[in-house]
């Protein structure tokens, strides 16, 4: 990539999982140094994640540089300044009713974001440990969840959207099955991964990369003068929309096609801060 013919940055986003956190979901020093001195520069920064604005890390939500988030893959943009939310693209009550069904009848794990938070069946939030492998990422989704005796019934009453649906398999074939039918068998989803062994189910229109590209229109620039960071499916259509898209060196195969750069370094030795120190010179 030939940095000097793109547009200069503008706005800097990144994943936060397998990309701006390290493995036991810590921040490297290196990447809180690296984002302090972009947004010195004017630069706007710019977390954009899968997760709740409650499930970020409180070091993130302090920084007093950050007014923006990209939240639940871009069901959600957040102006925490303001406490207002710039764009929303949910599931009806209904779709999500049927993937609730749909996940009963495949033996997954299911939970669901619903007004900004986290709720899971009893029975499968006491199981989460058997679904997934890292410690780290358990022990993130019970403080972010609250269990409750019945996910459906409970959706049911609400009736209110809700902003994402989430499956956890132990047979990774099932699961990469339904990443390729779910968007046929229910048109009105996007589904993605983030981790080895689950599949993210938001609205059709929710998802990263047009909700950064609305961003950007906020804020008065185009997408092309952003720079995206990711590492799973669910960052790639973020990579394709920015002008500097960066697949982290861990990254899903399927982004370093898709991606302007790869960081020389993974999410373990801060690939994020190194890479924007060398962008902003």
């Amino acid at each position: 990539m030939e940095n000097q013919s793109r547009p200069a940055i503008r706005l800097i986003a990144f994943d936060l999982d397998g990309t701006f956190l390290d493995r036991e979901k810590r921040i490297p020093e290196e990447n809180i140094r690296a984002i302090e001195q972009a947004a010195k520069k004017g630069i706007e920064i710019v977390p954009a994640t899968g997760r709740l604005y409650a499930g970020l890390p409180e070091e993130i939500r302090a920084l007093p540089f950050i007014r923006y988030f990209i939240l639940v893959n871009g069901a959600k943009v957040y102006d925490a300044k303001e406490d207002k939310v710039l764009y929303a693209a949910d599931l009806t009550n209904e779709l999500a009713l049927a993937l609730f069904r749909h996940g009963d009848d495949l033996g997954c794990l299911y939970d669901c974001y619903l007004r900004d938070e986290g709720l899971m069946s009893r029975p499968m939030y006491d199981r989460l440990e058997d679904y997934v492998a890292d410690k780290h990422y358990v022990k993130y989704m019970k403080e972010i969840r609250r269990p409750v005796d019945d996910l459906p019934s409970l959706i049911r009453e609400d009736g209110g959207t809700v902003q994402k649906v989430q499956y956890f398999f132990r047979d990774n074939e099932k699961r990469l099955r339904q990443l390729a039918t779910l968007p046929v068998e229910y048109p009105g989803v996007k589904a993605t991964s983030s981790m080895p062994t689950n599949i993210e189910i938001n609205a059709a229109d929710a998802s990263k990369g047009p909700a950064l590209e609305r961003l950007c229109l906020h804020l008065g620039f185009t997408a092309e003068q952003a720079a995206a960071f990711g590492d799973s499916t669910n960052d790639l259509d973020m990579l394709q929309k920015a002008g500097t898209g960066i697949a982290m060196r861990n990254s899903d195969k399927s982004l370093f096609e898709a991606a302007d750069m790869i960081t020389a370094c993974d999410n373990n030795d801060a690939g994020v801060g190194k890479t924007i120190m060398e962008l902003i010179g």
